[in-house]
């Protein structure tokens, strides 16, 4: 069947039609991937939904300029998530280790910012997206404005938030 130049039946190199099939296998992977993620998501619905984030740690100058109605970008995208509705800040809890274990205390120059913002999203089975940006409790983003840019990690959500 393999001739002494490596060929199968005479007429096709072995080592180019293991990478055939290689290519072949993978472009079949990814393309069964995206017709069949297609077909299996559900639509899900629209509706405007409240979702606060942390920003840990920051200083007073990050405090003073995130505030009240503004609008929310993600920083990789720049996509419009929506508009801030509230902000609160409290001492960070600043944890230091030492020979002991660890100590922990308030500090008077950092804050950890609650920022709720409120937007449209996506809700179906399969999770929540605003302005096509997955989000989940526990996941870290990059959220910017005009004015300032911050990382937070999504806290919760309000699926039900009242119209204002």
């Amino acid at each position: 069947m393999i001739d002494n130049k490596g060929r199968l039946f005479g007429k096709i190199n072995l080592l180019d039609l293991v990478v055939l099939l290689g290519i072949l296998a993978v472009a079949g992977r990814f393309a069964y991937g995206a017709l069949a993620g297609q077909e299996a998501a559900p639509a899900g619905q629209d509706q405007t939904i409240e979702m606060t984030f942390r920003v840990p740690a920051v200083t007073q100058w990050t405090v003073d300029a995130i505030k009240v109605g503004d609008d929310v970008f993600d920083s990789k995208s720049n996509t419009w998530m929506g508009k801030i509705v509230a902000v609160d800040a409290e001492p960070a809890l600043i944890a230091w280790e030492v020979a002991d274990g660890i100590v922990s205390y308030e500090s008077d120059t950092h804050f950890d910012l609650y920022v709720t913002i409120r937007g449209p999203a996506r809700v179906s089975p399969n999770g929540i997206t605003m302005s096509g940006i997955e989000v989940k409790v526990g996941r870290s983003i990059q959220f910017k404005s005009a004015y300032w840019a911050a990382t937070g990690t999504t806290v919760a959500f309000n699926l039900t938030p009242d119209q204002q």
